[in-house]
């Protein structure tokens, strides 16, 4: 498996905000990733969290479909990409690298997806907690209609 693999998956699955999961019954595996995921929070910074919120944000903007919502600059995906590599690296080999070893020696791929998940729920939950951020969230509500919701309200 290469850097490559490992790195895909570190901060892309985490910035899904949803982790499925039961601390009860937890595996070996399951604790190393977690200790990683703590480690790369605790580690990080609010400067490192804005790159990784940005990075997969300009991520997003690559795809299709994002089309004609979100335009990037030209250059911005590769400054943020260089970004993202210099804090996954400081963080795997130097800050967290007593929890990141045993993940790399076992090639636990779904261990670095739920580490990654760690740093990116923090990323995103800083970036939304702007106030401006979290209008733009709750702007659709304005088109609710709440006789729409009859059959399901109480």
């Amino acid at each position: 498996m290469t850097m490559m693999k490992w790195a895909m998956p570190f901060v892309a699955a985490g910035a899904m905000l949803l982790v499925a999961g039961s601390a009860a019954a937890q595996t070996d595996a399951e604790a190393q990733a977690q200790a990683l995921g703590e480690c790369m929070v605790l580690k990080s910074t609010g400067a490192d969290r804005l790159v990784v919120a940005r990075w997969f944000l300009t991520a997003i903007a690559s795809a299709p479909q994002a089309q004609g919502v979100a335009t990037l600059t030209p250059g911005k995906k590769d400054e943020f990409d260089k970004g993202m590599a210099a804090i996954f690296t400081r963080l795997m080999a130097v800050d967290c690298a007593d929890q990141a070893r045993p993940l790399f020696r076992s090639k636990d791929e779904a261990g670095f997806r739920v580490a990654g998940e760690a740093l990116g729920r923090v990323a995103m939950s800083e970036l939304l907690s702007n106030p401006q951020a979290s209008a733009a969230l709750e702007a659709y509500t304005k088109y609710l209609r709440q006789e729409d919701f009859k059959a399901v309200l109480p």
